[in-house]
């Protein structure tokens, strides 16, 4: 019994050492984010958490507040700025607010004429509407499944099952129907991932602009659900590679 309650003394400690590690383990980060230029506040400037990958941003006054693991580092950019990293350790109880002074970017960019009403989309019949198997056209419509069948089909319904792996116009129909969605999909990544947007974060024309599109598609993982502010800062970040390796 003295052993049990020897045990259960020192679970408890364990318990209460590691409650305590847990709280001090979050730090309160303030920031007020300027420009370096004018001093003024920044509004919207976005907080990026390493850690979680979240995004935050700046209030109308250019402040910011929220608690953060202490191993966590922070990017602090905006549009047209220059990022900054801090760490969450370098913050504590006595510091009531930090200010961080972004530099600003200038870029040497042509003029884009962009018409207000230019709106993107597939160019697909009106019918067309990959939403789901009830929004297919009638004729992009499996004669018994859209999808892959189950193995258990094989057995309630042999011949359909047959039929879909071995009809040529089955497998027309699947092809056309994969091929809508990756262009579907490809129009979304389009909106965030562009020459455009390359240009503008780059300030590159002509060959070096294609050469620096070429570098990026070769580093940037995209998908429709990609985050555009993420997809920038992954350009900027491979903006400053592509220079260094290109001076040597």
């Amino acid at each position: 019994m003295r052993l049990l309650g020897i045990i259960f003394i020192l679970l408890v400690c364990s318990l209460h050492t590691f409650a305590q590690d847990t709280a001090t383990d979050q730090v309160w980060v303030k920031l007020i984010v300027k420009d370096s230029v004018d001093n003024k506040l920044i509004e919207n400037a976005q907080i990026v958490s390493y850690e979680s990958m979240i995004i935050y941003a700046t209030d109308e006054k250019g402040e910011f507040r929220s608690t953060f693991s202490k191993t966590d580092s922070l990017k602090v950019f905006g549009l047209g700025y220059s990022p900054q990293v801090i760490r969450v350790s370098e913050f504590n109880d006595s510091i009531q607010q930090r200010v961080i002074h972004l530099g600003r970017k200038f870029y040497m960019i042509g003029t884009v004429d962009v018409a207000s009403d230019k709106e993107l989309h597939l160019n697909l019949p009106k019918d067309i509407n990959l939403g789901g198997e009830d929004d297919l056209p009638a004729g992009l419509k499996g004669d018994s499944y859209n999808k892959k069948p189950p193995v258990m089909a094989a057995v309630v319904n042999p011949l359909s099952y047959v039929n879909y792996y071995t009809s040529k116009r089955e497998r027309e129909k699947r092809d056309m129907r994969r091929v809508l969605v990756q262009d579907e999909n490809q129009e979304k990544i389009n909106e965030f991932y562009n020459r455009d947007i390359v240009k503008e974060v780059s300030g590159y024309e002509g060959d070096m602009l294609d050469k620096f599109m070429i570098y990026c598609n070769i580093n940037i993982k995209l998908s429709p659900d990609s985050n555009p502010v993420l997809i920038r800062m992954k350009i900027a970040e491979l903006l400053e590679k592509f220079e260094k390796e290109n001076k040597k």
